[in-house]
């Protein structure tokens, strides 16, 4: 396990010293960091203004009112807290997929000791509509594993986990993969070469990505640390 480990270094080193890649990894945290503001806005005052007013209009008595508020609000925050950090978490993947792209390619060719390509706007922008339309399939795609995931964890809560980081995986690791134009196959093959690499940081990446702010910082750069992983296990490369 000391390959993950050696990664996180090599890629705040690659964060660094690539200036491109720290300027490309900072837009979607700077456009993050506005929508947080403005759907927190909408769901925790607004939202909760509004239940905490239809409670009032129900209930008569002072003494339940605040019993029966406090408890809505407990309820609704809990709730209202994952629905925003995952709603939050698709769209700035969304968003930053193009971004995103670019940093994968630039990691690989500063591991492999070539010069980086200068930065052309009409093949970003076609190449951008090919990546969003794989970003679309790859989270439509995750959302029905996770249906998946969610039925199994009835019956046998660590599988439903296991898969979940696996999927968590699977999306950092497809910028890599869909740049080398690898068939599903081929993406299945390099999955299980690292199952238990892919499957721990998953976990780990996991954990992180569901802390509201600290998951602006922590997208941005599981991309450049899951093509680091990728691109020195597939070309053979000491980390």
């Amino acid at each position: 396990m000391s390959r993950p480990i050696k990664a996180i270094h090599k890629s705040l080193s690659l964060l660094k010293e690539d200036k491109v890649i720290l300027l490309l990894s900072m837009i979607p945290v700077l456009i993050g960091i506005i929508a947080y503001y403005y759907i927190g806005n909408l769901f925790y005052v607004d939202f909760l203004d509004w239940g905490k007013n239809l409670v009032a209009e129900k209930i008569s008595s002072s003494e339940w009112l605040s019993y029966i508020s406090w408890i809505f609000t407990a309820i609704l925050t809990v709730i209202l807290y994952f629905l925003v950090s995952w709603t939050f978490v698709l769209f700035v993947s969304i968003i930053s997929s193009p971004f995103n792209d670019i940093i994968s390619g630039r990691v690989e060719k500063r591991l492999l000791g070539e010069p980086s390509p200068d930065f052309d706007t009409d093949k970003f922008f076609k190449r951008m509509l090919k990546v969003l339309a794989n970003e679309a399939k790859k989270i439509l795609f995750i959302l029905l594993l996770s249906i998946l995931a969610f039925i199994l964890g009835l019956f046998f809560p660590p599988v439903s986990f296991a898969i979940s980081a696996l999927l968590l995986a699977v999306s950092f690791l497809d910028y890599s993969w869909s740049r080398k134009n690898l068939s599903f196959s081929d993406c299945v093959g390099s999955l299980r070469r690292s199952f238990l690499t892919y499957l721990f940081t998953g976990c780990v990446f996991m954990a992180l990505i569901s802390m509201p702010i600290l998951n602006l910082f922590i997208l941005p750069f599981a991309v450049i640390y899951y093509s680091v992983l990728f691109y020195t296990k597939e070309n053979g490369l000491k980390i």
